[in-house]
């Protein structure tokens, strides 16, 4: 019981190690070895617990996924009020300091996406989890009269996660005429708009 403890361990270890690696030098430039060298650990045991790189770097993207969308929701559930509720889903979706490191992760896997089936697959399933979020924030806000909705629901919600998408890829860039208070601003003045809703500062 204690092997199969410390063997879940170590796979744990060396996902931290592959995304923190992602985020810190791209896909590109990751490998097995600097996967071994970040944790300490020889080359060979990496090889044990993963028999190529493919393999630990899905896993590391499904952790990720993992990992961004329930802090998303954790975030969500800790809110009542349909408008405050509708602000802090747009908030969580633009990259943070302190999920900064996730975003910075699916922004590069993303575009593993149009090359691998299994990204293509994991990236889709991401998206469909975040526009639940909003869908149900969006349909329980109209049913208590805080929204009235200018499209469908679930149009509205879609359109939220692909905006949240575009300006957090400027966010994440070195150089961008787009900074964190215009793209929560934006986004803000977008549900006012979608939901006909008075919406507090973004501020």
């Amino acid at each position: 019981m204690a092997r199969k403890k410390d063997q879940a361990a170590r796979r744990q270890q060396l996902v931290s190690a592959t995304i923190e690696l992602i985020a810190d030098r791209g896909i590109e430039a990751l490998t097995l070895a600097a996967i071994a060298d970040r944790v300490g650990v020889s080359h060979r045991l990496v090889a044990y617990y993963y028999a190529d790189l493919e393999s630990l770097v899905q896993e590391a993207h499904e952790a990720a996924v993992e990992r961004y969308y329930w802090a998303r929701l954790q975030a969500l559930d800790q809110v009542a009020d349909p408008q405050q509720r509708l602000l802090q889903l747009i908030r969580s979706g633009l990259p943070g300091q302190q999920d900064r490191q996730l975003s910075q992760v699916l922004n590069e896997l993303s575009a593993n996406a149009s090359r691998s089936w299994v990204h293509a697959q994991l990236m889709s399933q991401l998206f469909d989890r975040e526009v639940s979020l909003y869908l149900s924030v969006l349909q329980e806000g109209q049913s208590a009269g805080a929204f009235r909705l200018t499209q469908p629901a679930l149009t509205l919600a879609r359109n939220f996660v692909a905006l949240e998408d575009a300006y957090g890829f400027h966010l994440l860039a070195k150089v961008s005429s787009i900074d964190a208070p215009t793209a929560l601003g934006a986004l803000v003045g977008y549900a006012r708009t979608a939901t006909g809703a008075t919406l507090l500062s973004p501020a």
